[in-house]
């Protein structure tokens, strides 16, 4: 799980991602089979880009909406989930409202993506809540938060806070762009220039 995310982090930050545009119509984007989901393990729900149903599943096929519908009933219906796991969830959630263009949504959910507990050993080191806290900044086009947030991330010696602090720079130099336009457009990946 942790070498996963770290290829995620890595592959995000390196070149901007390309998504598919948003699509919403029921050939693409079949029902959430929500019964199905909510037997599954959380690893195998939340990353498998494989399975119909998961979120990752109907994110790569532009399917955003359905992602985060699926995301949320998991929520509700699925196991009950620890506070990692949620979070992560919640994030993820949130990166699919935003992807499909409703960023007031996004912000929303991304309300419960704050973590409360202490990072495991396992994981890999980051100031999970100050990337959050910043990704809310910049959906709720609060530029102050969104760029003390980044500056703590840029200030850390983490792997981990330099991936998510180089994301939330492209939020940064984008600012006033669409989530999706701010992750997916090369100009808002090149860092600028200094004399």
């Amino acid at each position: 799980m942790l070498v996963v995310l770290a290829a995620m982090m890595m592959l995000q930050v390196n070149a901007p991602a390309a998504r598919p545009a948003p699509v919403d119509d029921a050939a693409t984007c079949p029902a959430v089979p929500v019964e199905t989901n909510a037997l599954r393990d959380w690893e195998d729900f939340e990353f498998s880009t494989d399975i119909p149903g998961s979120p990752m599943w109907y994110a790569d096929r532009g399917c955003y909406r359905r992602a985060a519908q699926a995301s949320r009933e998991y929520l509700t219906r699925g196991p009950l989930l620890g506070i990692r796991e949620s979070a992560i969830s919640h994030l993820h959630m949130a990166r699919y409202l935003a992807f499909a263009g409703d960023e007031a949504g996004a912000a929303q959910a991304l309300a419960g993506a704050r973590r409360s507990d202490q990072r495991a050993g396992t994981e890999i080191p980051l100031d999970w809540n100050a990337y959050v806290e910043g990704l809310y900044g910049f959906l709720v086009k609060d530029r102050g938060l969104l760029e003390v947030r980044l500056a703590r991330l840029q200030a850390s010696a983490n792997q981990g806070d330099r991936y998510n602090g180089a994301n939330l720079s492209w939020l940064s130099r984008c600012f006033e762009r669409s989530y999706m336009e701010a992750q997916t457009e090369a100009v808002c990946a090149v860092e600028p220039s200094h004399p």
